[in-house]
């Protein structure tokens, strides 16, 4: 899919200052300037051109053309998007559509359609992240508007970080290591690749575990430890997901602002 190829997590503007309390620490500092992804192959230009067109065919009426809204709203800065995994959470909208907001179900659109719209939406927003880039010498002084002691609660308190993450171990020198506006960007999403894990338990009790590629209502699929891509019907296996970064995620729907300014005022101390 596309989005393994441009970025595996999209860092949008989920609040008017970029400071979500999701910390992931696994990658080694980035430069201070925004690494450009990889070009796209011939395949992969081809399928958003197709997206393009049946998008703007089946959804464009509503949601504008090139999908910033219209009569419906902007999906190129929706939650749904902007944590959508290799169209795990835009295939079943899609296909099934959300009849309580006015969007009609697409159940004829073949899963080529669906992933070649897919595709096109994380273009336009992997355009859209890099239309405007903040550079990364941008002064902290202008952006510690919160308050470190407050921050330092939250991460001990509610926020839960502390439970995971140790100032003195992983995040210690943090603030030595990254420049601030990276380490504002990493509070947005974890850096890296996807590091969900699955153990599937297939009908005849045999197990296979691996790293979790496709997860949704109808598609379980992992590469295994010998590095062989296994899929099967969701209906006919047992699925364990571990995501180790699924408190990350909750947490989205729980952070405040002032959490958020807070958190990063605290973690600009731990140099």
């Amino acid at each position: 899919m596309i989005r393994n190829t441009i970025i595996r997590n999209m860092t949008h503007l989920l609040k008017p200052v970029v400071l979500p309390a999701l910390i992931g620490w696994a990658l080694s500092p980035m430069s201070a300037f925004a690494v450009k992804p990889p070009p796209l192959s011939p395949e992969q230009r081809a399928s958003i051109e197709r997206g393009k067109a049946q998008f703007k065919s089946s959804c464009g009426f509503c949601h504008g053309d090139d999908g910033t809204g219209n009569r419906a709203p902007d999906l190129i800065r929706s939650v749904i998007l902007n944590h959508d995994e290799d169209g795990n959470l835009l295939r079943p909208v899609i296909r099934n559509g959300r009849v309580d907001k006015g969007m009609p179900a697409f159940a004829t659109l073949k899963d080529s359609d669906i992933a070649d719209i897919v595709n096109f939406l994380h273009a336009r927003a992997e355009a859209a992240e890099h239309s405007a880039s903040v550079p990364g010498d941008y002064p902290i002084a202008k952006l510690l508007t919160g308050n470190a002691v407050a921050g330092k609660a939250y991460f001990n308190g509610a926020g839960g970080c502390a439970g995971c993450h140790s100032v003195t171990g992983d995040l210690a020198h943090i603030a030595s290591k990254y420049a601030p506006v990276d380490l504002q960007q990493r509070m947005v999403y974890p850096a890296g690749q996807d590091r969900r894990t699955a153990k599937v338990t297939l009908p005849d009790g045999s197990i296979v575990e691996g790293q979790l590629r496709v997860a949704d209502e109808f598609t379980i699929a992992v590469v295994d430890h010998d590095g062989w891509y296994r899929s099967w019907r969701r209906d006919t296996v047992k699925a364990e997901i571990n995501d180790p970064l699924a408190g990350h995620r909750d947490l989205t729907a729980k952070y405040s602002n002032a959490d958020l300014h807070n958190l990063f005022a605290y973690l600009a101390t731990l140099k």
